[in-house]
């Protein structure tokens, strides 16, 4: 009897049991959506659930979704980092129902963020070695360039020998073009030749430029002088497209779209970035016009009418990430292409109407990145082929009017003998960065780049070699590089006091035939090879968390780079006598801010350097790099921006530099300024931001002003420049095309937002005094012009 109670018991509970077993494991969930005050859906939005210990974060859509156990109702609570908790009570009979969450922005909680946590462009800011961080996330909708955003900071001048796609030279510092280094993401932009550089890629594409001046990181490692631009692409977890177009002035449209797809886990995602530029570049100039039949020479104004510019490029790129053996594995691949018309040489002596140049390639890439717990290791290489092209057939010559005279006894407009040459330049490059985290005060790092640039090509109407007629374009050139450099970042006294202490190495040799100044095939083989050690170091020293001085000093070297000792087989010559040259130079700045009120840098650099590289045109065509013996002198730079209200912001800077050459050895230029080198240039800039413009429109208005104060195309003797304190006014004791005039610069525009941040038009009036723009080498630029650019974002 006892056994069958025993088994009824249990077949009574089981019974008993089942159904709520059965009940208890159905899934029930509570789903829904967070937005702002806005309606914008909440991104990594943090959604928990009191007493059972589940959480969730809202994915790119601001969704979330919770499987919960049964309960008579659930305290569901919602947070994010800027805005109110909320917590919502849910009852178990709308389980399953949508719901929605909105959230308020607290301001309280966006100080005490601001205050404990940085975002990489603020700590870029407050490493010791000194870089000028430009955000131009912050302007993404403005239809500015590159070029004016940087041309906005203290201490730097980018110069251009004309509109857009012009040859972009940057001067910081006293250092200019490639003494300056250019980076993506990190690596040396060499290797994607002209189609991506500051005069050409759109500010929608990057996260920020951060501007190094003197001392390098380790992570960059190359062989710079005055510093470096490192340009970093937009990051993004999530999905989205953006796309932007822009329609100015002078037949110019520019145009972008970037896009990034992550599957959910994340392990997987690709994306593409492509941008157009394209414009007539026919604004007026003033130039001398010579009547072919006459001689007779006169001034006009004309406008340019073989000026155009074409421009593509579109990188596809791939790849795993949060993997065991990889945190990163990314591949991609780049193409561009770029089709120009040349209306001048070096200079505007003469203009042309026929001659062409081209430049394309297909790019792959591969970086690979991962971190075992102290060591990290990040990798890149690619392997290329840049084809240039310079086409020039014109039987004859033209005048500034676009009238062809021809003389059949040419075979070209630029030279007599024209040119059809067809050269490619091979690139290797490999960059490896190592780093050790020694403990919570030291990291060592080690940094290694090599690249290997043969050029090969032909030329049927180029130089030849004199004894046996050889085209000096089919004979190989080799160029070989090797930078390296370990450095070790430490911190004392609870992070008051940072030192970055860095050792370089520098090695190249190359090899090819020999050409002068004027373009004539000697017929030696030329090798070169070179090597030696650099040192740097870099201290900061914080009085408080906002408020610190810096200080650096670098004995560096710099190769010569394989465009400047081989030409760029259009107008600018080969120079394999180059020498690299070698600098000594100190920098001290101190900064201070408070939060939301202002910011004040001050920064002063002295330089001493010998054989600095200086490109220079060695006739009304051509340029050169050429080495000049001694230059030497100190500058000053100040920025300083202040807040007067919420909405209203301003900030201004300004540069002094006084470089000059020494021991020439000539009492006319011995203390010369260097020549073609801005002293003296200002910026200011007014920004209104107002909200709730028809209903919940934004409205950003902004005003920029520049100057730069006169300087000269070549040397002239101290004695003969301007009286006033430092040269700052007054005229200079010569009237010649040599003087570079003072120029002053203002532009207005506006941004408007009609609903959110996923729409905006942009507008802006650039120079609206019409002022004439001299740049480098006394090029003019393009005067009054007007810019519309609209900006989608979907994310």
């Amino acid at each position: 009897m006892k056994p069958f109670l025993l088994l009824l018991r249990f077949f009574v509970t089981t019974a008993l049991l089942l159904p709520l077993t059965t009940y208890a494991q159905d899934n029930y969930k509570i789903q829904g959506t967070v937005k702002d005050n806005r309606g914008e859906p909440l991104i990594g939005a943090s959604v928990s659930v009191d007493g059972t210990g589940l959480h969730e974060i809202t994915n790119e859509k601001g969704q979330f979704t919770l499987t919960v156990p049964r309960q008579s109702r659930y305290a569901v609570n919602v947070q994010h980092i800027g805005f109110k908790r909320v917590t919502q009570s849910v009852s178990f009979a709308i389980i399953g129902n949508p719901l929605t969450f909105t959230l308020q922005e607290d301001q309280t909680q966006l100080s005490e963020v601001q205050v404990t946590g940085r975002t990489e462009t603020q700590q870029a800011k407050l490493q010791p070695i000194k870089a000028e961080i430009i955000n131009t996330k912050a302007v993404q909708e403005q239809p500015s360039t590159l070029v004016e955003l940087m041309n906005r900071s203290a201490g730097i001048r980018i110069r251009q020998t004309g509109g857009l796609g012009s040859s972009a030279g940057l001067m910081m510092n006293g250092f200019q073009d490639r003494a300056i280094k250019n980076f993506k993401d990190g690596i040396p932009m060499d290797y994607l030749g002209a189609g991506y550089n500051i005069g050409l890629v759109p500010v929608n594409m990057l996260e920020r430029v951060e501007v190094y001046k003197g001392v390098l990181p380790t992570g960059l490692g190359a062989d710079a002088l005055g510093g470096a631009v490192n340009l970093v692409t937009k990051k993004s977890l999530y999905r989205y497209a953006e796309a932007s177009y822009e329609i100015a002035s002078f037949n110019t449209h520019r145009g972008s779209l970037n896009g990034l797809y992550t599957d959910t886990t994340r392990l997987f995602f690709i994306g593409a970035d492509a941008f157009v530029n394209r414009s007539d570049n026919d604004y007026k100039v003033d130039v001398t016009v010579t009547d072919h039949e006459t001689a007779a020479r006169s001034e006009a104004t004309v406008r340019l009418f073989h000026n155009k510019f074409t421009n593509y490029y579109a990188e596809a790129y791939g790849g795993l990430t949060g993997l065991r053996w990889a945190d990163e594995l990314r591949v991609g691949v780049t193409w561009f292409r770029i089709n120009r018309q040349n209306q001048y040489g070096s200079s505007m002596s003469q203009p042309f109407g026929a001659a062409l140049s081209r430049q394309y390639s297909v790019i792959p890439t591969l970086r690979y990145r991962k971190a075992f717990n102290r060591l990290s290791l990040d990798q890149f290489l690619t392997v290329s082929d840049i084809h240039t092209q310079q086409v020039d057939t014109a039987r004859g010559t033209y005048d500034w009017y676009g009238n062809f005279i021809p003389s059949p006894s040419r075979l070209g407009e630029i030279t007599t003998n024209g040119s059809l040459s067809d050269i490619t330049f091979s690139y290797f490059t490999s960059r490896t960065h190592v780093g050790y985290q020694i403990n919570d005060a030291h990291k060592a790092e080690i940094n290694f780049v090599s690249t290997i640039i043969g050029r090969d090509g032909r030329d049927p109407r180029g130089l030849k070699l004199p004894e046996t007629g050889q085209d000096i374009l089919s004979l190989p050139a080799k160029y070989n590089k090797l930078v390296g450099a370990a450095g070790l970042q430490s911190v004392f006294w609870n992070e008051k006091l940072t030192n970055n202490f860095i050792v370089k190495y520098y090695y190249y040799n190359t090899a090819t035939i020999n050409v002068d100044v004027y373009g004539t095939a000697l017929g030696e083989h030329r090798y070169a090879s070179n090597s030696s050690f650099g040192i740097a170091e870099a201290l900061k020293f914080a009085l408080t968390p906002a408020t610190f001085f810096r200080v650096s000093a670098e004995a560096a070297t710099r190769l010569p780079e394989q465009d400047e000792m081989f030409g760029d087989g259009n107008f600018h010559r080969s120079n394999f006598l180059l020498k690299p040259e070698k600098s000594v130079n100190i920098n001290a700045g101190f900064r201070t801010e408070k939060r939301n009120a202002y910011n004040l840098e001050v920064n002063a650099f002295y330089r001493i350097t010998r054989d600095l590289i200086l490109k220079m045109p060695i006739d009304f065509l051509f340029t050169q790099n050429q080495n000049v013996s001694n230059v030497k002198g100190l500058g000053l730079e100040t920025d300083l921006s202040v807040n007067f209200a919420h909405w209203l912001r301003a900030n201004g800077n300004f540069t002094y530099q006084d470089f000059r050459v020494f021991d020439t050895g000539n009492r006319l230029t011995e203390k010369a300024r260097l020549r073609n080198t801005p002293y003296f240039f200002s910026n200011l800039g007014l920004n209104a931001n107002l909200d709730r413009i028809a209903g919940n429109g934004r409205l950003q208005l902004y005003y920029y002003f520049t100057f730069v104060r006169e300087y000269y195309l070549d040397y002239i003797p101290k004695s003969l420049e301007p009286d006033g304190f430092l040269g700052l006014w007054g005229k200079a004791k010569f009237e010649a095309p040599n003087i570079i005039p003072s120029q002053a610069l203002h532009s207005l525009g506006f941004t408007y937002n009609p609903v959110n941040d996923q729409f905006a038009i942009g507008f802006q009036a650039k120079n609206i005094f019409n002022t004439n723009v001299y740049d480098n080498f006394r090029i003019q630029n393009a005067g009054r012009s007007f810019h519309l650019k609209v900006n989608y974002t979907l994310k």
